[in-house]
């Protein structure tokens, strides 16, 4: 048997000093953000020429572009980004493009403007905290029934704090990888991926929290370390293999999927890892030390 709960104290060392490179990351690097948050276009066009990438450089500055950035994608896909241009603008830089190079077409033309940008980040932050609470009063109902003096409030909590935990670390992560490989950033995606995480980081600490009820009904008399060590010993196998069949599925895709959404699979990969990690190792844990906490201050108050 694994001795998790027993050597909680190096899982919580591990964990918070994840969460403080993810915090020195994200304040000295931030976050990448992409246009749905700050505004801009986005224009993936095609061509066979060999040039390609050079003409569209003359003629983004024979029209005095200079903030925009140029990135090659897979069969002979072009993805360039500026900021927000007029309908007149556009339609300019496609007859710029198409003079120079005949075969040119365009797959794909979003613009988004700064206020919408603005209105997209309100509604992200509402939807993750909305998430949260509804994971915890989620938690807290569907453990109403846990044999006292187990509450259902604390697996709420701690599941809310591992979720916390799996967000801040895997946001640290993109934050690096935007910094130095140029081409994570935060769209709509970004946050679908978050959301994601989050769905599948509680089902997996539902789990052993499940599994945690049952022992501890069936030996109510047992200390609450052992139940728990016992229950993630129990769900340990099956977590681990849910989880592989999902990262290799997502490894899949990084490798054969589009490159439109290569950052979306990159940051459920990361956050699904970190999430197993969570669930295994810092969400059954932490109800373990804060129940006993909570044990002996009511001892020190009664006393």
């Amino acid at each position: 048997m694994y001795k998790i709960i027993r050597n909680s104290k190096y899982w919580y060392i591990f964990s918070s000093l994840l969460a403080v490179l993810s915090i020195v990351s994200l304040v000295a690097f931030g976050l990448r953000v992409g246009i749905d948050y700050r505004g801009g276009t986005v224009m993936e066009i095609k061509s066979n020429s060999t040039d390609r990438v050079k003409v569209i450089n003359e003629s983004l500055n024979a029209n005095n572009f200079t903030n925009y950035q140029i990135k090659e994608g897979g069969d002979n896909r072009i993805i360039l980004r500026l900021p927000a241009i007029t309908a007149e603008q556009h339609t300019t830089l496609l007859s710029a493009f198409k003079s120079k190079l005949p075969d040119i077409t365009e797959t794909k033309y979003d613009t988004v403007g700064p206020t919408i940008g603005k209105d997209l980040t309100k509604k992200s932050v509402i939807a993750v905290i909305l998430a949260s609470i509804g994971i915890i009063l989620y938690i807290a109902y569907a453990f109403r029934r846990m044999p006292k003096p187990l509450s259902s409030w604390l697996f709420g909590f701690a599941a809310v704090v591992a979720l916390v935990h799996d967000l801040l670390i895997t946001a640290g992560i993109v934050s690096l990888l935007g910094h130095f490989f140029h081409w994570m950033e935060v769209d709509v995606l970004f946050i679908t991926a978050l959301l994601t995480i989050m769905g599948f980081s509680v089902h997996d600490t539902i789990v052993i929290y499940d599994r945690l009820r049952e022992n501890f009904i069936r030996n109510p008399h047992k200390e609450i370390s052992q139940s728990a060590e016992e229950s993630i010993n129990q769900t340990l196998v099956r977590s681990i293999n849910t989880s592989l069949t999902l990262i290799l599925a997502l490894l899949a895709m990084i490798i054969l999927g589009s490159e439109s959404i290569r950052h979306f699979i990159v940051t459920l990969t990361v956050g699904v890892t970190i999430g197993t990690y969570s669930s295994i190792l810092v969400s059954a844990p932490l109800v373990v030390s804060w129940h006993k906490d909570t044990q002996s201050n009511k001892l020190r108050k009664a006393s």
